[in-house]
């Protein structure tokens, strides 16, 4: 790997050519604002339509759970020549609340020896790029362009052409000027990025795949039942994404799409009560076609998956039933959680699982949407929830009607600000999230709307009878 020289040229704004010193402002030197690419890049298709992240994207850029301090470990982002074929791009993004002049360049890791000629496009402008390993430099000033609204801007860095054995390795994107606030460094609500002081202590992993987002539901005493309908708009199921519709204490049911054109699924996780104390969830019983194992990727417990092929631009619906155990009209001290999903054809028995040292109905519920796969955090998705009850203990129903929106730590300690919730024109909760969206709502935000009135139309003895409990089907 070369050295990077302390000597930087200056080059004609847009293009860069070996021998031109003359008429250019700035220098690269001046570039002094650094944003990695280890966690603020990805790998993207050249089809602006698309929404699917090629598949060689972790071999260019890493997600790592590797030492996150490790530079030699995750050097920059590669665009290597035996995918040539393939067309794709690398995209580096960052959010500025200023406008102006902007000032590019790009700092390299690594050139192999040879020339390659790139494409590099922000803001509507498209610039040439020509990187050799007869360079003294490591460092290229691109070009300036115009940011006319504060948001993200994204860089595109596409492969063209190289004589090389593989394209250079880049590892930081540089900027200045007016739109970045001529700043030199990560300023709080005004510059976002995961700067390279940040990249030390946080694992890659996370920051890519970007922030989750929640509404957290009020939930009355007694609740024995919570019903939540689920509706994902075209386009916006993307792979790798989780739409968690009915989770609680203990517990969460939601739906995955799983690969492009590939089965998808409903899920349900409870989680053991307390390993050390030997307080270990038990499946009871699941249903036809659903497959039940024992999990500890995050915490223990029992998963059950129902592979469903569920539709965007649908309505489906999930029911959790929480409820204290009886035997013999004595409390066992334990609790039992029911799930069903109601798809296209009707209602589906998922499983009932036994959580021992706790007797309780139905808390903490809430919904939330979340990416797992890192590489896909530069793609929006979202999910809205049209219709939520409550049942209690008494076989009341209550209308949902107001929700109070959180983010997780990705979100809370400002490395990313793409992530929002709200209430459609429609009347439906939603959330929106990933993707480098221009969103942001706040931590806390309460948000209501207005309800039908309708209750459910539920015939909860037949599912009973569908989970095959032996409870009374009096009530």
């Amino acid at each position: 790997m070369k050295k990077v020289s302390s000597l930087f040229r200056t080059l004609v704004c847009g293009t860069l050519l070996a021998g031109a010193l003359a008429g250019c402002k700035p220098s690269v030197q001046e570039l002094s604002l650094e944003i990695p690419f280890k966690c603020n890049a990805y790998v993207t298709p050249l089809d602006s339509a698309s929404k699917v992240t090629p598949a060689f994207a972790n071999n260019i850029i890493a997600n790592g759970y590797s030492l996150p301090n490790d530079a030699e470990m995750i050097p920059g982002a590669w665009l290597p020549s035996y995918q040539q074929e393939v067309a794709h791009q690398v995209s580096v993004y960052f959010y500025t609340a200023f406008t102006g002049k902007l000032q590019l360049g790009l700092r390299a890791a690594d050139v192999p020896q040879g020339e390659s000629v790139l494409k590099v496009k922000c803001c509507g402008e498209s610039f040439t790029l020509k990187v050799s390993d007869a360079d003294a430099e490591m460092s290229y000033y691109i070009g300036e362009v115009d940011v006319k609204t504060p948001g993200h801007v994204r860089v595109d860095i596409e492969p063209v052409s190289t004589t090389a054995a593989s394209y250079p390795a880049f590892s930081h994107l540089l900027a200045a000027g007016e739109g970045v606030g001529n700043l030199t460094a990560k300023t709080s609500e005004k510059l976002v990025f995961v700067s390279e002081e940040d990249v030390k202590n946080q694992v890659p992993h996370f920051i890519r795949r970007g922030p989750s987002c929640h509404f957290n539901w009020h939930t009355p005493e007694n609740t024995e039942y919570f019903y939540n309908e689920v509706f994902v708009p075209v386009g916006e199921d993307v792979t790798g994404a989780y739409f968690m519709l009915t989770g609680g204490d203990g517990f969460y049911m939601g739906i995955q799409p799983i690969e492009k054109g590939k089965t998808r699924m409903a899920l349900f996780s409870v989680w053991d009560t307390d390993t050390e104390k030997g307080l270990i969830a038990e499946l009871v019983r699941s249903g036809e076609g659903v497959k039940s194992n024992a999990y500890s990727h995050e915490g223990s417990g029992v998963q059950n998956f129902f592979r469903y092929d569920w539709e965007a631009g649908r309505t489906y619906a999930t029911l959790v039933r929480v409820r204290p155990e009886y035997k013999n009209g004595k409390a066992t001290g334990a609790s039992l959680y029911t799930g069903w999903f109601r798809g296209d054809e009707g209602w589906v028995f998922l499983a009932e699982i036994r959580r021992p040292g706790i007797q309780t109905y139905y808390k903490g519920a809430y919904s939330f949407s979340e990416n797992f796969k890192p590489e896909n955090g530069w793609i929006p998705q979202s999910v809205q929830f049209p219709s939520q009850w409550m049942r209690d203990k008494d076989g009341n129903w209550n209308e949902l009607l107001k929700g109070t929106f959180t983010c997780d730590g990705t979100g809370r300690d400002e490395f990313r600000r793409d992530f929002s919730g709200g209430v459609t024109a429609e009347g439906n909760f939603y959330l929106r999230n990933i993707g480098y969206i221009n969103e942001c709502t706040a931590y806390g935000t309460q948000f209501e709307r207005k309800g039908n009135g309708k209750a459910p139309e539920i015939d909860l003895k037949a599912l009973i009878q569908l989970a095959g409990s032996t409870d009374d089907l009096s009530k």
